[in-house]
Parts: structure tokens; C-alpha cells; sequence
């Protein structure tokens, strides 16, 4: 219980209360603010029947399916946006540039790109724009992104993964578009074969040679035309190609694949190749993560069947195992490039050619910032330098590329 001027005690209200009031009537609804807190919708639901509880009268009611505050909450709200508009100002002279102490600057990636953004902080450190800020860094898987960029514990989070239908849509479209040809060639040919005959009454009658189909058959093909045009119909669908999806995805840079060959091993004047593959041990990724099921997805298409297999947990340890000569490999470009490195000439590192399936996409999210805050020429700032910093270990790639 709080004291008041007069001596009496009065009910306590918590500052997460008010937030959670101050957010569901910003949004406009119970969902809204939990997604805005980073926190779920019970938990406010909670939060606003115990402080409902505490105050003694109601705060929202239902319209139309939507939350519209009472009266009594149309009271509070003035003096709630003061609050937190100061709030989010102490928060900035409190750690923002020229407080005295410099404001951290938290970058999140996944596991994989680690090594890689030694040099990407590297080149955060040596910005001037940057001075004031500290950088640090948080291993974090990728289902933990969102959450930490709603909650605003990271300025940046990056990830790399396969694309959702990698240019999967585009196959199956062109193989409907085949199957409709086809089709529509045996229709033709059908009318073309047509023979016409007298009838009795000396009128002419189609008819069609019996050898052919009938105009309204299709003889039986080796994939089903419908179902293959309405995969391609599903499949462009899911892989986000109207404007809305398009808009919805993260930006992204697309980084090839890269074969990790012992140098141990002969390779008896041939070309290094996928195929090579089948005669040797090969160390791959778990299938639970995104890389992983690339690389099992682009083997099996490939129809390469390695003599045995390893699994490892990071590209990191797939590097290092090939570079003992145990098992090829193959891993993302980035993390390739620190294993080569490393390797003093114990690797040949071949790039795949970026077809059929054999990129990765570097996707970074960035929480929204305040209007008045510098934080979104510091992002704009970050995504540079990021890029900078993979398109020069790009440009350390070796020149052959396999054309398999």
C-alpha cells in the first residue's frame, strides 16, 4: 500500500500495469499490446483485471469487437502519455550519446555467422560515425530474433538461412506450363488427323481416326497436368511473390555454397565436382536446421550419394573435419572462407554456382525507431557496414566455380 498527503494508505499500482494500459489503449486492442510489450495476450489480460481490481471500476469496453476505454480510463490518459513520454526521454539522456557513459549497441547473430562478424565489428569499431556507441554481441538461434527485437534488447539481428521455396515455384511452373503444351499439341494433332466421310444424306461427318483420342481426352501422361499446375499455383503462393509478401520479407543478400575438398585426397587430374562426392565420407548438418536441409535437398537432387555420413552441429565443425581430411563437406560461403583461412592449403574450397537451389540468404531485422531518435541513421549505418563486410569476403572467394 502507497502513502498518500493525507496519511491514509492507498492501493498499490505497478508500473508494468500501467504500461500494459498505456499499450492496449495505444493499439487498440488486448493483441496489439502484447505484441508491442513482447509479451502475450493472458499476461496482459491479467495484468489489466488486477489493476481493474485495484483501481475498483473498469478500464475497457467491448464495441463491435474492439476495446474502447471507458470513461473513467479517458481520465488516466493524458497523463499516462506524459509519463511515458518522459520516460522514453530519461531513457535517452540517461544512455544516449553525451551522457557521459557510452550507450550499448547489441547486434545479435545465429551460431553460423559468429566468426564472420568478427569482421563486421571490426568495422563498427573503426567508425567514427559509431564512436559513441559500444558494440557487443548475442549468439542467438533464430527462433529467438523476433522476441529479442520486440523487446528492444538488440539493434540488429542477423540470420542466415535457405530461402522459404527456393525457385522451387518457378520449376514447378514451368513444369505445368510443359504439361499444358503438351496438352494442348495433342489436342491439335487430334483435330489435324480428322478425317471427314460421306454420311447417308450426303452431309459430311467428322469423325476421328481410331488410333487417335477423342478431342475431349488426354492419353494418359507421365505427371498429372492439373495437379502439377496447381503446385505451381501453391507453390508460388507460399513462396511470397504478391506485393504483400514481398513487402513482409526482411532484406536479404544472397551467398552461394562452398564444397570443402581435403587436399589430401586425389582428385587425378579431374575436375572437382558434386559427383565427386559419391565416392567419399561427407560431413552434413542437422536436418533441423535451415542450412542442413539445403544441403540434403541439393545432394538428393543431384543424386549424389556420399559412401558415408557425419553430422555436426555448426559449419564451423564441418569446416574443421574436413580440414583433417576425415570428410568433404559443404557450408555457407562466410563460414567456408574462415575454415579456408585457417586451413593453410589442407582444403580446396570450390563455390557452387548459385542455381538450382544452392544459395543462402543474409537476413537482418531492425526493431522500429522513435520518431526523434538518431538510432535510424545508426541502423542505416549498420546495414552498410554489413554489407561492405560480405561483399569483401565475397571478393576473397577462389575464381572456379563448379558448373556440374
Amino acid at each position: 500500500m502507497a502513502q498518500s498527503d493525507t496519511g491514509t494508505r492507498e492501493p498499490g499500482i505497478r508500473l508494468r500495469q500501467l504500461e500494459m494500459l498505456w499499450a492496449v489503449i495505444e493499439c487498440g486492442s488486448m493483441k496489439g499490446g502484447a505484441a508491442q510489450l513482447g509479451i502475450s495476450v493472458p499476461v496482459v489480460s491479467r495484468g489489466l483485471a488486477q489493476l481493474e481490481q485495484t483501481l475498483g471500476y473498469s478500464l475497457f469496453l467491448r464495441e463491435g469487437g474492439k476495446l474502447v476505454p471507458t470513461p473513467e480510463a479517458e481520465r488516466l490518459t493524458p497523463s499516462l502519455a506524459r509519463m511515458f513520454s518522459a520516460q522514453s526521454e530519461l531513457r535517452r539522456l540517461a544512455f544516449g550519446p553525451g551522457s557521459g557513459k557510452r550507450p550499448r549497441l547489441v547486434l545479435a547473430v545465429t551460431p553460423g555467422l559468429e566468426a564472420f562478424s568478427a569482421g563486421w565489428l571490426t568495422r563498427i569499431a573503426a567508425s567514427e560515425a559509431l564512436s559513441e556507441w559500444l558494440p557487443s554481441l548475442e549468439v542467438l538461434e533464430v527462433s529467438q530474433h523476433d522476441l529479442a527485437i520486440r523487446e528492444g534488447r538488440v539493434a540488429m539481428a542477423v540470420s542466415l538461412e535457405a530461402p522459404p521455396e527456393p525457385q522451387g515455384g518457378k520449376r514447378a511452373k514451368t513444369a505445368a506450363a510443359r504439361a499444358r503444351e503438351l496438352k494442348a499439341s495433342l489436342r491439335q494433332r487430334a483435330r489435324e488427323e480428322t478425317t471427314l466421310i460421306e454420311g447417308d444424306d450426303d452431309e459430311a461427318k467428322p469423325t476421328a481416326k481410331a488410333a487417335m483420342p477423342e478431342l475431349g481426352d488426354t492419353p494418359e501422361l507421365p505427371f498429372d497436368v492439373e495437379d502439377d499446375a496447381h503446385n505451381a499455383e501453391g507453390t508460388a503462393s507460399r513462396s511470397g511473390t504478391s506485393e504483400e509478401a514481398q513487402a513482409e520479407a526482411p532484406p536479404a543478400l544472397k551467398l552461394p555454397l562452398m564444397l570443402l575438398w581435403p587436399s589430401r585426397w586425389p582428385l587425378l587430374d579431374k575436375p572437382l565436382t558434386l559427383a565427386r562426392l559419391n565416392e567419399r565420407p561427407f560431413v552434413d548438418l542437422p536436418e533441423t536446421s535451415s542450412q542442413g536441409r539445403l544441403i540434403r535437398g541439393l545432394l538428393k537432387r543431384e543424386r549424389v550419394t556420399p559412401a558415408s555420413l557425419l553430422e555436426v552441429a555448426t559449419p564451423a565443425s564441418a569446416g574443421r573435419l574436413a580440414r583433417s581430411g576425415s570428410a568433404a563437406t559443404i557450408i555457407d560461403a562466410l563460414s567456408a572462407l574462415q575454415v579456408l583461412e585457417d586451413a593453410r592449403g589442407d582444403l580446396i574450397g570450390l563455390p557452387l554456382s548459385m542455381r538450382s537451389e544452392r544459395y543462402l540468404e543474409l537476413k537482418w531485422q531492425l526493431p522500429t525507431a522513435e520518431e526523434g531518435e538518431s538510432l535510424n541513421a545508426v541502423q542505416a549505418l549498420l546495414v552498410s557496414l554489413l554489407e561492405e563486410e560480405v561483399a569483401a569476403s565475397l571478393a576473397r572467394l577462389p575464381l572456379a566455380d563448379e558448373e556440374g
